[in-house]
């Protein structure tokens, strides 16, 4: 195949007699008349699947090998999708036994579609084998439901990212006036399924696992975005869980909003429901919260009169996104300084500290937040065992080429680290997009820089927060001019490699990849 070779799409339709009639042919005259228009047809080859039984379903994509699985039709509020029977009628088919199919087609297709009413729990199960799932998490009507797929195909036949492309859909549902902008749902198996795609650190595991056998242990795993800090997280949870240990895991996104925020007393309380239930214990907040005290007391209180008391064997708390605590600067202090003393409190060898020998904990954030706050200065400094997660090496490189089944040159993988470097979220990102537009490494590296490029939104984030922090954007601009390493002033050399954006050499700094060098060269002016 060429590298001009079009992205096929298996498009799979079912409406059985016994339910309600969809414009199904509407979506899909909707779709080809749109992408004829900005004339990039010759984008996609398109296969139809009317009518679509179950068994159609493999026999379709083991024949045609997609890259897209697109599948239009209606959808329970089990999850169920329901497809056709022999009879034209209703047969449906349970998440478990798509996501098994995908499983075993996770070579080729890279992207799925599930254009029907509550899909997103067949999105949910899928996602553990497919690197992008497109579900609805409610019932969608058609009008939306065409609007979001001539949105998404229009994006993806100008080379568009899928998340670009998902992101299209949605405002295409928007910009005709349907308030169901926020029903697609996009799921990605890097967030959904860590487990997956991880590759072993065997010297940070080890080290990590002794940790979480000891009693009242504290872990802090940093590093900047989508370095694999969640990877190692829930490999640890497995570890744990292994050793029958009781398990929260908690992230900070589904915590901290406009309300709590501001106020730690909610903050507190919602802290203490989540890790209830997570663990399978009715809320006696109330009964606690009564108490005489600071908020700050009567969690306290609670986790150790309550929630370990009552648990049987040690417990991992392992919390997500706590970047996003420290940002907030009503809260972030005083629940620090919290879990430094559960860890001081293991230590004082009374009747209280046999029960916090219970508590392990896990923290894990993002050092992106070393721009915003100085986190050396937060009470966690110097606490625990501290993570601070690195690059893959050229081996470990070479081992994830290998688990996404690429076999290449030892010169190719070093022209790919050159310009990415051994980022995981970049490398995993640089080969999705190789195997979906089906082009060379050689095309790859020369677009990689470019905003039509696959990391394109990685890079905006980034000059995002340069453009922020003036003192940081322009030191980094000298440096990705500087055609050798360049002294910095410590503090902002620290900064730009909290950033990820700097690897240091003595009192040097120079860009961590060709693709920062040539990207903010262009860009910061």
């Amino acid at each position: 195949m060429s590298n001009d070779s079009p992205i096929r799409i298996l498009f799979l339709t079912a409406e059985p007699t016994d339910t309600a009639r969809l414009r199904l042919q509407q979506e899909l005259r909707d779709i080809e008349e749109q992408l004829e228009r900005v004339k990039l047809r010759d984008r996609f080859d398109l296969k139809l699947q009317l009518s679509a039984r179950p068994r159609d379903i493999s026999q379709a994509i083991l024949s045609f090998e997609p890259h897209i699985v697109h599948f239009s039709g209606h959808g329970e509020t089990t999850g169920e999708l329901c497809f056709e029977n022999e009879l034209g009628r209703t047969q449906p088919v349970t998440p478990e036994a798509l996501a098994a199919l995908f499983k075993l087609v996770a070579t080729h297709v890279n992207c799925v579609v599930l254009n029907a009413c509550y899909s997103d729990i067949q999105a949910e199960a899928i996602v553990q084998h497919i690197s992008f799932v497109i579900g609805m998490k409610t019932a969608i009507g058609d009008r939306a439901a065409i609007a979001f797929a001539v949105g998404f195909y229009r994006a993806l036949g100008a080379k568009r990212s899928l998340q670009e492309a998902y992101e299209f859909g949605c405002v295409e549902i928007q910009l005709q006036g349907i308030p169901e902008q926020s029903t697609p749902v996009l799921r990605k198996r890097v967030d959904q399924s860590p487990a997956v795609f991880y590759l072993e650190r065997p010297a940070i595991e080890r080290e990590c696992y002794q940790k979480i056998l000891q009693a009242g242990s504290l872990i802090r795993i940093l590093a900047p975005r989508n370095m694999g800090k969640t990877w190692l997280m829930n490999r640890l949870i497995a570890y744990a869980r292994g050793q029958n240990f009781q398990t929260v895991i908690l992230s900070f996104r589904h915590l901290v909003d406009e309300k709590v925020s501001i106020e730690l007393e909610e903050f507190l309380k919602s802290f203490c429901i989540a890790v209830s239930k997570n663990l399978g214990m009715q809320s006696k907040l109330e009964e606690y919260w009564q108490q005489p005290g600071t908020y700050i007391d009567k969690t306290k209180t609670y986790f150790q009169n309550y929630l370990l008391a009552e648990v049987t064997t040690p417990l991992v708390l392992a919390l997500n996104d706590v970047d996003l605590v420290f940002e907030q600067r009503k809260i972030s202090n005083s629940f620090c300084t919290m879990l430094r003393n559960w860890h001081d409190l293991a230590k004082e060898g009374d009747d209280n500290s046999r029960i916090w020998e219970k508590l392990r904990l896990i923290i894990v954030h993002s050092t992106e937040v070393y721009t915003v706050i100085d986190i050396n200065n937060s009470p966690l400094r110097g606490t625990g065992l501290v993570v601070d997660l690195p690059e893959l090496t050229l081996n470990e490189v070479q081992r994830f080429l290998q688990y996404h089944q690429v076999k290449w040159e030892p010169t190719q993988v070093e022209s790919l680290m050159a310009m990415v470097g051994g980022h995981p979220y970049l490398l995993k990102r640089a080969i999705e997009y190789l195997k979906l537009h089906d082009i060379t490494l050689e095309i790859l590296l020369k677009i990689a820089p470019t905003l039509g490029g696959p990391f394109s939104d990685h890079l905006l984030e980034l000059l995002e927060i340069l453009r922020k922090h003036s003192e940081l954007k322009t030191a980094f601009r000298d440096v990705v001019r500087a055609r050798k390493p360049l002294p910095l002033e410590p503090i902002i050399a620290r900064r730009l490699k909290r950033l990820g954006l700097v690897k240091l050499e003595g009192f040097c700094a120079e860009p961590r990849c060709k693709l920062y060098r040539q990207y903010f060269r262009n860009y910061l002016k």
